[in-house]
């Protein structure tokens, strides 16, 4: 009787010590994630292949680890781990959104096959599997709002510290080891604003372009005033956090950004008045915040600003604003061409640069992707992929529409308001659908989405 008292206590305890080392190995998970936010804007990286194909832009072309990549393979791995200790099942969020997801990059994939650069193809191909793994952790983990509010203003707040000194500076901060670039306005390639025969420094924070910075905070900006807005006294402290950031988008100037703020906040402040009663009064003091600011920014740099908004016809005859309009217009329609000549299968996934050099060897300014990712991703896995890309960008407005009855909750307003300025900046640029920073705020999002839409009592379907 003894050793059988023994025996099935040796198999009891098992499953326990699974159970618990399990746990261990999800919180630890949680903090690799959040450290992945963190560090999400950081250009910080290890060139892993050096693939240089001039003129293009080396990042376009070599294979990269980014600092943030380090903890999101950490995040995967630990959770996995757990996985496998506890045999839990884990959900993949509402097929409205995970099937034209899994839609185009499948889609995506099979680009290789026809792309002008198949290991550059594959080697995008292997980077969405590991985001569609992040999108499953966030669907399965990341269930409140407070476990991204830290994280994010953290990331958004250091971020927009070293914009703002880079700002007043008008140079880098000495922050190279951390992957600053270097940056002086009178240095070619810089990105600046002119007014008035001065050249004003854009602030890059610690990210590859002042316009990738605008969008991270804007999308951070999103959840902190979200957060703020339906949180309690202990919510207080977002203030601060919020009044930084707002500080460091204006710093970078950069238009789509701030649009994307703009539209953000509307569907947030409708939303919030018909879901969350008593958010309005907090809202309100955010705005008079946001406006002094404004204001302040203003008087500061009326010059710039109005370059920018393209007053006093800024566009046509302020050379550095006419020459990146005319960027864009002549990459879209060189885009467009190429598009159209490959609408079945695409260039391959990332490898629209290269397309386009060897479609035009004679061309006007960098070789770079579209600034609209709908019609990189139509160029890159042509028209079946972009049509797949094309609904999981609808799919939370196509739920919204069938499901207007059903409870909302504040992570869902948070999350949708983040998705609805993503698309708003992938009307004017690319980085959600190509460069790091965008990429793991586009598929944060939607698996921020989908597990808010679930637990909000919409189902799995």
């Amino acid at each position: 009787m003894t050793n059988l008292a023994l025996d099935t206590s040796r198999q009891h305890s098992r499953p326990i010590t699974n159970t618990r080392v399990a746990s261990w190995l999800r919180r630890l998970a949680y903090f690799a994630f959040a450290g992945t936010v963190v560090l999400l804007p950081l250009r910080l990286r290890l060139v892993l292949v050096p693939r240089p194909s001039p003129p293009i832009y080396a990042d376009y072309t070599d294979f990269l680890l980014f600092a943030a990549d380090g903890l999101l393979l950490l995040t995967l791995g630990l959770w996995g781990l757990s996985l496998a200790m506890d045999s839990r099942s884990i959900s993949a969020g509402p097929a409205l959104l995970w099937a034209p997801i899994a839609g185009f990059m499948a889609v995506g994939g099979l680009s290789s096959a026809f792309s002008v650069d198949p290991a550059l193809s594959l080697y995008h191909t292997v980077r969405l599997a590991a985001l569609f793994a992040l999108y499953l952790y966030v669907v399965n983990e990341i269930r409140s709002l407070k476990l991204l509010v830290w994280p994010v203003a953290l990331q958004a707040g250091l971020q927009s510290v070293i914009a703002i000194g880079q700002l007043y500076a008008q140079r880098s901060l000495g922050l190279q080891l951390l992957g600053e670039h270097l940056l002086d306005p009178a240095w070619s390639g810089v990105s600046v604003v002119g007014a008035q025969g001065t050249r004003i420094l854009r602030a890059y924070g610690l990210s590859d372009h002042p316009n990738l910075l605008g969008g991270t905070l804007t999308f951070a900006l999103l959840l902190l005033i979200a957060s703020y807005a339906t949180g309690g006294r202990r919510s207080r402290w977002l203030l601060l956090a919020i009044a930084v950031s707002f500080a460091g988008l204006l710093a970078t100037f950069s238009r789509a950004a701030w649009l994307g703020l703009a539209v953000g906040l509307l569907f947030l402040w409708l939303m919030l008045r018909r879901h969350e009663p008593g958010s309005e009064r907090r809202l309100l003091f955010v705005f008079v915040i946001v406006e002094a600011l404004v204001i302040l920014f203003l008087l500061r740099y009326p010059g710039a600003v109005a370059s920018r908004l393209g007053l006093a016809d800024a566009f046509a005859v302020n050379p550095l604003e006419s020459r990146s309009l005319s960027e864009r217009g002549t990459l879209n329609a060189a885009t467009n061409e190429v598009f159209a000549e490959n609408a079945l299968t695409g260039t391959g996934l990332g490898a629209l640069p290269l397309a386009l050099r060897a479609r035009f060897p004679e061309f006007p300014f960098f070789y770079q992707p579209a600034h609209l990712t709908l019609l990189e991703a139509a160029a890159e896995i042509g028209l079946l992929g972009a049509g797949f890309y094309a609904l999981a960008l609808a799919a939370p407005w196509l739920a919204l529409a069938l499901r207007r009855e059903r409870p909302a909750g504040q992570a869902w307003i948070a999350a949708s308001a983040v998705l609805l300025a993503i698309t708003v900046v992938g009307l004017f640029d690319y980085y959600p659908w190509l460069l790091n920073p965008g990429r793991l705020w586009q598929w944060l999002a939607w698996g921020w989405w989908a597990a808010s839409f679930t637990a909000a009592g919409n189902g799995d379907a």
